[in-house]
């Protein structure tokens, strides 16, 4: 009886331990549930101040006015102006059989898309005439233009219709995080250049004087570097550059793949054969004509050598045996 009632106490020690042990738990998780809120808001606001703190040391005190210009919402031209930077550049390679009328064209185009010609370059190879006067054929020009970028794409198609484009490439360079650079390190600059100018001012110190000159003289080049850098950018930006190198051929090169039969390419490869006999053929008896003065002379001095010789040697005999006839045989030694 005894055993019983100890085994129910130690049971009911037990149950109440388990109690206390629940309700210690639940306290402490309320408690910090309670607390959690009034610590989150402190993180991001020290965050918040901290960037603001070193984007004013760096660059200065920036005001939403300064960003947003009139304080006017900005339209979508100029969002997508200033969130992307890209310059346009492309290269076409042409062939035309009628090499001035294509030159033409080409500057004709260009004035129509309000563009300007930056460098050009025309030569050939020169050719004597069978009148003796000569003539440049086989020629080529290269062609670097600025187009306006919005124009870019519609002046790289048109392109097809002043010659045969044997290939053409584009590209696209994205400056817009080396533009960005430059406007925040240029808005440094002229912040730091008004301290230095309010430091002038005040300074009385010949020392500090020099010094402070100095450093403004640097920051002023650097200003000047910098804004010539922008400019060129912003050039780039608003004309992009296409360069064109045109050929001159007696043949168009085929740019689209063509299905022909056996009997098509035989009759080709024949007809290519006979033209390019008939072009060698040609290019032989205009070179044998061109040459014929000079193997002419050639002919007419070798023969005037050997006849000199000739005259040479016969005096020689004569010299031998005076005696002798000129027209009398001569007679053979016979043993006596």
């Amino acid at each position: 009886m005894k055993l019983k009632k100890r085994q129910l106490l130690l049971a009911l020690t037990l149950v109440l331990l388990l109690l206390l042990t629940a309700c210690g738990a639940n306290s402490k998780s309320y408690d910090m549930s309670m607390e959690a809120p009034a610590a989150e808001p402190e993180a991001p606001m020290e965050m918040a101040v901290t960037e603001e703190a070193k984007m004013e040391m760096e660059y200065g005190s920036i005001s939403t006015a300064d960003t947003a210009g009139s304080g006017e919402p900005m339209s979508v031209e100029e969002v997508q102006a200033y969130a992307e930077k890209i310059i346009y550049s492309g290269r076409v390679y042409l062939e035309t059989t009628d090499f001035d009328d294509a030159l033409r064209a080409l500057d004709q185009a260009v004035k129509d898309y309000n563009g300007f010609v930056q460098d050009s370059n025309v030569s050939g190879n020169t050719r004597r005439n069978d009148d003796g006067t000569f003539r440049v054929v086989d020629r080529w020009a290269t062609y670097v233009v600025r187009i306006p970028t919005a124009k870019f794409d519609d002046f790289m198609a048109m392109a097809d219709g002043i010659g045969n484009v044997t290939s053409s490439s584009r590209t696209a360079e994205n400056v817009t995080s080396q533009y960005t650079d430059y406007e925040a390190r240029l808005s440094s600059l002229r912040t730091q250049e008004e301290r230095l100018l309010a430091m002038l001012e005040k300074s009385d110190d010949l020392e500090s004087l020099i010094k402070l000159e100095e450093r403004l003289s640097e920051v002023r080049y650097e200003i000047e570097y910098i804004e010539r850098s922008l400019r060129d950018l912003d050039q780039r930006l608003t004309y992009s550059t296409v360069t064109l190198e045109l050929q001159e051929v007696e043949v168009y090169t085929p740019s689209v793949p063509v299905q022909r039969t056996f009997g098509e390419k035989l009759s080709d490869a024949f007809a290519d054969g006979w033209d390019g006999f008939v072009r060698s053929l040609q290019r032989f008896i205009i070179g044998f004509a061109r040459s014929l003065p000079t193997l002419v002379l050639l002919a007419v001095l070798t023969a005037a050598v050997l006849l000199a010789v000739r005259r040479l040697r016969r005096k020689a005999k004569a010299k031998i045996n005076p005696g002798k006839p000129k027209n009398a045989p001569e007679q053979e030694d016979k043993p006596e």
